[in-house]
């Protein structure tokens, strides 16, 4: 017995990710190297996967590691990628490689942040460098969005506004790549409208630039930072695979020697 596509929950999740991806059954049979008819009786129902079907699928449509047990679930199968308590034993390696990482990126700013952007851990650096922007509430998880938008009209970031692009466009790449998230969409449609609202005056970053680093005002001081972005993609369980790790480095000389001298 046949079943229909909207009986078929491993069908709509299939067709979900494909027109996610933007592909035809035709480009993605060649890709996932199965035949476009056998692709379509998957989505339809008339087929039934096997697992490593699902998972060849799953990698050919990228999808997250959650994506991709809620695939296998969706199939009758079981997930293959661990969900695990952040403290659990397993994920000891992981929470040794971020602290050695921030550690080491000391007297610069290091944090690592997950798929909500909350921060996760930070280093020296990093929590002066937080102390010195807007106020957050003590008991709540810190979000690195949040506190940008709250450092909208401080004047703790002099170029908020070419940095608001670049975060808005990084945003919307991570929503895509995600699938659609309920809370990076609320936050994107908050910067989104906070950006339209202002009355710039730069326009649009010049992305010919090599570098456009952030600039913080503190005591006075005009400091650059730029930064580099590390994944634990190659991590296996679902959360930590996510997590990034976002190392700031001084873009001049002052601001290479204001922040070695915090550790002096």
């Amino acid at each position: 017995m046949t079943m229909t596509a909207t009986a078929d929950p491993f069908g709509a999740h299939l067709r979900h990710w494909r027109n996610l991806r933007r592909h035809s059954q035709l480009s993605l049979s060649l890709i996932a190297d199965i035949s476009s008819r056998h692709l379509s009786f998957l989505e339809s129902g008339r087929a039934r996967p096997s697992r490593d079907m699902v998972l060849r699928l799953a990698d050919a449509l990228a999808m997250p590691k959650e994506a991709a047990n809620q695939a296998l679930n969706a199939a009758g199968f079981a997930p293959v990628f661990p969900a695990l308590d952040a403290d659990a034993p397993a994920l000891a390696p992981v929470r040794r490689a971020v602290d050695m990482m921030l550690a080491s990126h000391d007297p610069f700013p290091g944090i690592a942040i997950d798929r909500h952007w909350n921060v996760l851990a930070a280093n020296r650096a990093a929590m002066f460098l937080f102390a010195q922007g807007p106020a957050a509430s003590p008991d709540a998880t810190p979000n690195l969005i949040d506190a940008f938008i709250a450092a909208e009209d401080a004047g703790f970031i002099g170029n908020w506004d070419e940095i608001a692009d670049l975060t808005l466009a990084r945003l919307r790449a991570e929503a895509i790549s995600l699938g659609g998230d309920d809370a990076l969409s609320k936050r994107i449609e908050l910067l989104d409208a906070r950006l339209r609202a202002r009355e710039r005056n730069g326009g649009a970053p010049d992305y010919s630039r090599a570098v456009i680093p952030t600039i913080f005002t503190i005591d006075g001081a005009q400091l650059t930072l730029f930064s580099t972005i590390a994944s634990f993609s190659t991590v296996q369980e679902v959360a930590a695979s996510d997590i990034r790790i976002e190392l700031m480095f001084p873009e001049d000389e002052e601001t290479r020697g204001f922040f070695e001298g915090l550790s002096a």
